[in-house]
């Protein structure tokens, strides 16, 4: 491994957050924005030229990763997180895509499957509280835009670029608070501004390679490290992102409960699909599936990103990565979840006027 050793009790005497390098994504619960610089500071004394970002989300450790020279692999069971990779941290020079981009913002708008699904504005009797996540003025082009791409004989991650602007576009004029679970009962400011359309940024770095599936079945190459940042909760994520998954893929399902939820994650569905499903979801299974994946990936380092609000156990974790080699942790000042912050989910939580904390759990396998 070409990983210079380093006393790593050591590594986490630093603080602070650095901004200089910016990553992008659209609205995402557990996002680590204000954590990747921690995360940059760590990497960087560690040596580490190839990593790999195991629940890579919305990409931003990934992004943050590659702009500092970090051969980054990542994977994650979302649809969308592969269109993500795919678009900033896998991508080459986008800039001939714009003309795609021009094209898109001067379609004219379709009535299409984000319309009849997801607006609330065209008939208030009928609509109100029901898939009332966008204006029909606003999913009708991106409608249009949507059935655009599937036209053009492009390379995949230059479709996926696009596929990620309608995504961007959508998520910037959403009428919720940051999930798709509950839509707000009456119109957000934001919700009233026209759609645009914009090329992604290409941002600088090498490249490497997207893997879409369970990380417990995934073959992944050897590296220096591996980032985990697992979900926090028993909600699954499949859930709280379906209409961006139903943009990636574009299968046009069919929908059901209030939200307009694809058929195939609705549980009580004859189509439900529980491939999407996560371990890390379960409290009495995610500690089992931890230790799967550290023992599994061929690495030097883990780093593992957690809350102390998690469904596991902070000493029952860190007894388990202990399995596997030294461990040294790094607590951070970091801000709730929205879904915490809100409804019963707030009146519950006894911690809640209590300061969050994210954990960073540095395992050394050597």
């Amino acid at each position: 491994m070409p990983v210079k050793d380093h006393p790593i009790d050591r590594l986490f005497e630093f603080d602070g957050y650095n901004d200089s390098v910016s990553t992008h994504g659209v609205k995402y619960m557990g996002s680590k924005k204000k954590l990747v610089s921690y995360i940059g500071t760590l990497v960087e004394e560690l040596g580490v030229k190839t990593a790999i970002d195991v629940f890579t989300g919305t990409t931003r450790v990934a992004q943050y990763l590659r702009q500092n020279g970090v051969k980054t692999f990542t994977s994650d069971l979302s649809w969308a997180s592969t269109k993500y990779a795919n678009t900033y941290v896998h991508n080459k020079n986008n800039r001939h895509l714009q003309k795609h981009i021009d094209e898109m913002n001067k379609l004219d708008p379709i009535n299409g499957w984000l319309t009849k699904n997801y607006t609330g504005d065209v008939d208030e009797s009928e609509t109100r509280g029901n898939g009332r996540c966008f204006k029909s003025k606003n999913t009708s082009r991106a409608d249009a835009a949507r059935d655009y791409i599937e036209t053009l004989d492009i390379e995949p991650w230059e479709k996926d670029t696009l596929i990620t602007s309608i995504i961007r576009a959508l998520d910037s004029v959403d009428n919720t608070v940051g999930v798709q679970q509950a839509y707000l009962k009456e119109w957000c400011e934001r919700s009233n501004n026209n759609i645009e359309f914009r090329l992604p940024v290409c941002l600088e770095g090498p490249t490497a390679e997207h893997f879409e599936g369970n990380c417990l079945e995934i073959e992944y190459p050897e590296s220096d490290m591996a980032y985990l940042d697992p979900p926090y909760s028993p909600h699954e994520y499949s859930t709280y992102y379906h209409i961006w998954d139903s943009v990636a893929r574009w299968d046009k399902p069919d929908t059901d409960l209030k939200v307009k939820r694809r058929i195939d994650r609705v549980s009580k569905s004859d189509k439900y699909n529980d491939s999407m499903k996560s371990d890390w979801n379960k409290k009495d299974k995610a500690i089992e599936a931890f230790e799967k994946l550290i023992d599994r990936l061929s690495v030097r380092y883990c780093l593992i990103s957690y809350n102390n609000e998690s469904i596991v156990n902070q000493t029952a974790l860190l007894n388990s990565c202990a399995k596997f080699g030294k461990v040294i942790l790094r607590e951070v000042d970091y801000k709730r979840n929205i879904m915490s912050q809100i409804g019963n989910s707030s009146k519950n939580n006894p911690s809640k006027n209590q300061k969050n904390k994210e954990l960073l759990i540095l395992i050394d396998k050597k």
